[in-house]
């Protein structure tokens, strides 16, 4: 026969076991690209370059000596991509993606393109003269484009 304390001590395991079973069913129907995974990055305009352009930039450059290999080594793996160029980072994608993301260039002008995206890896091209963190990102959700003069230009 269940007594008083036991039916409690039952009741209490039988919701905890549907509280379980309620935040395991909301994590997985979760979708992946939630707003918490997107983060916003800016880029400037003149892009996208084809990858292999950027590798073979790093393989030749001067400023780029002392990169790291093991992420030149992943940046060719990653195949036929494209990438824009942002403030201190290179930023990787599908050629889909980049088409999402309008391209001017200006040379009177500083063009910049924000936009949100999922990071899927980041990496580092390491001790180089101008640095850069190498980001391989999906979902690119175009936000705005933003014009600003050039420092002591003719604009």
């Amino acid at each position: 026969m269940i007594t008083g304390k036991k039916t409690i001590i039952l009741i209490m395991a039988v919701l905890v076991a549907i509280l379980a079973l309620v935040a395991v069913y909301y994590v997985s129907e979760s979708p992946d690209d939630i707003s918490g995974n997107m983060t916003e990055l800016t880029v400037y305009s003149e892009g996208p370059i084809p990858l292999s352009d950027i590798v073979k930039d790093i393989e030749t450059a001067e400023y780029y000596n002392g990169h790291d290999n093991d992420t030149l080594n992943w940046m060719k793996s990653l195949g036929n991509k494209s990438v824009f160029s942002g403030n201190g980072t290179f930023v990787i994608m599908s050629q889909e993606d980049a088409r999402k993301i309008p391209s001017v260039y200006a040379t009177d002008v500083i063009i910049t393109e924000t936009f949100e995206c999922k990071v899927l890896e980041t990496h580092s091209l390491g001790n180089v003269k101008y640095p850069k963190d190498v980001l391989l990102v999906e979902n690119v959700n175009y936000l705005n484009e933003t014009i600003d003069d050039i420092p002591g230009g003719g604009a």
